[in-house]
């Protein structure tokens, strides 16, 4: 019964992304259900008294089941951490700006893609998941894509550091930022959890502009940022330079709406200052601050008191 599961059971092996030429295994519940099955139909056999006559078949199949079970391990780790990878390395960006992961990563990726090409072609499972040295092979690679896997770790590590707003973002969503990072629209979508009240920036009107004009609250107020603002160079790099001119003109809108609000009426203030509604909301803090200590100093509270 064993040797007849295993003469028809077959790796289920599809393509990747609807590429013709890559493949990975599907789903391979058939064959770890045969696995155990048939290991412990062996395991059985082995203890029975009668075994002798077909010992050395049984204990030749057991040690066959074994690797493939352990080769099977090696292979899924191996594909799950290589579909990872794969689709960071696939961007231009990140191959640029990590040389030296890329070159092993597509080392392994090259390996991979033989594998997966020779299963295809003979996808009996009991032969391909015992093929001489491929646990070997599949190890080694696991251990030099966890290599890349920190690499990689370490390098979104220094991109936080350089800008700790990124923080708030998940490995994805920075990889994401990074892979396009020649794209400054690229990180629109992530702005909001970098910046609280930023729904998003404003670019010059040229297509494809590099120059930040401005930011956009969730509310759609628009706040100008000045002139000489650009998207260029390290994404980390212009963000912190946003952060910086973001604080430098909301502090001087901060001080004109706080000088404005002794020339006009506080309803025409608030409604028709033209101030960024945050200004608004300072100011009249530091106004409501300023008139309790004046009424407190007065010299008729004092001495009322």
């Amino acid at each position: 019964k064993i040797l007849l599961v295993w003469k028809h059971l077959e790796f289920e092996v599809m393509n990747y992304k609807d590429r013709n030429d890559t493949f990975i295994l599907g789903g391979i519940e058939p064959v770890m259900e045969a696995l155990d099955d048939g290991l412990v139909t062996l395991n059985t056999i082995l203890g029975s008294r009668f075994c002798a006559p077909i010992r050395h078949e049984v204990t030749r199949w057991q040690k066959k089941l074994v690797l493939l079970s352990d080769t099977l391990d090696e292979w899924l780790l191996c594909q799950k951490q290589w579909m990872y990878l794969e689709t960071i390395f696939s961007a231009a960006d990140i191959q640029r700006q990590l040389p030296g992961e890329s070159k092993r990563f597509f080392d392994v990726d090259k390996s991979f893609r033989q594998i997966m090409g020779e299963t295809y072609d003979v996808p009996k499972a009991v032969t391909a998941g015992t093929v001489q040295g491929r646990k070997l092979k599949l190890a080694k690679h696991n251990t030099t894509l966890d290599k890349i896997q920190k690499s990689l770790e370490d390098y979104l590590e220094t991109k936080r550091q350089a800008f700790p707003r990124f923080y708030f973002l998940s490995n994805d969503e920075l990889l994401e930022i990074l892979a396009q990072v020649r794209d400054p629209h690229a990180v629109q979508p992530h702005l909001r959890k970098c910046f609280d009240c930023i729904q998003a920036l404003v670019f010059g009107d040229k297509p494809g502009s590099v120059d930040i004009v401005g930011m956009t609250s969730p509310e759609g107020e628009t706040v100008p940022l000045g002139k000489n603002l650009k998207a260029r160079g390290n994404v980390e790099d212009w963000l912190m330079a946003v952060q910086d001119r973001m604080q430098k003109v909301l502090h001087e809108r901060l001080k004109e709406a706080t000088i404005d609000y002794d020339t006009k009426e506080r309803s025409e203030w608030i409604l028709e200052g033209g101030h960024p509604g945050q200004c608004v909301a300072t100011a009249a803090q530091i106004q409501w601050c300023r008139g309790c200590e004046k009424v407190l100093n007065a010299d008729d509270t004092l001495q009322g008191g």
